[in-house]
């Protein structure tokens, strides 16, 4: 199996782009509602990382990661990372009636009137973020070790 062989490599960080290596190639190939529970979380979690590592929240939101704010939520719920999510949350709320709007222009237009209102507050949670010390690597690789079955 090619998830429990990525599992075996000894580096953390190439462990981790195995497994997302899979779950994007499947994703590519029959989309992103295809995945399942947990092949959604690995792929939300990697999005939120890649995202939150280039730009932080505005370049979540800017990006289509934003959309699926709330499989992140549950993404990184599922992998125990506690801090993150009370972040994200908190981001989310910013947002009237917690909608995040699908169409990514909209998204865009509505992020940026909620930062230039919170910029202050937003620039807070990502320097929150990134002092946290969640290793949301290893955290995802445990979760995907502890739902092995999952993967297929």
């Amino acid at each position: 199996m090619e998830i429990q062989a990525a599992l075996d490599v000894a580096d953390e960080t190439d462990s981790f782009l195995q497994i997302t290596d899979v779950i994007y190639e499947k994703e590519e190939e029959s989309g992103y509602d295809s995945l399942n529970d947990a092949e959604r979380t690995v792929f939300c979690i990697d999005q939120f990382l890649r995202e939150m590592e280039n730009g932080g929240f505005v370049q979540f939101f800017h990006h289509e990661a934003g959309y699926r704010a709330e499989d992140t939520l549950s993404a990184l719920d599922n992998i125990k990372a506690k801090i993150s999510h009370q972040l994200l949350d908190q981001v989310i709320n910013l947002f009237p009636g917690r909608a995040v709007p699908e169409d990514e222009d909209a998204r865009i237009d509505e992020f940026d009137r909620i930062e230039s209102e919170h910029a202050d507050d937003i620039a807070g949670l990502d320097d929150r973020f990134y002092d946290s010390g969640e290793n949301l690597v290893g955290m995802t690789l445990r979760y995907v070790q502890r739902n092995l079955r999952e993967f297929h």
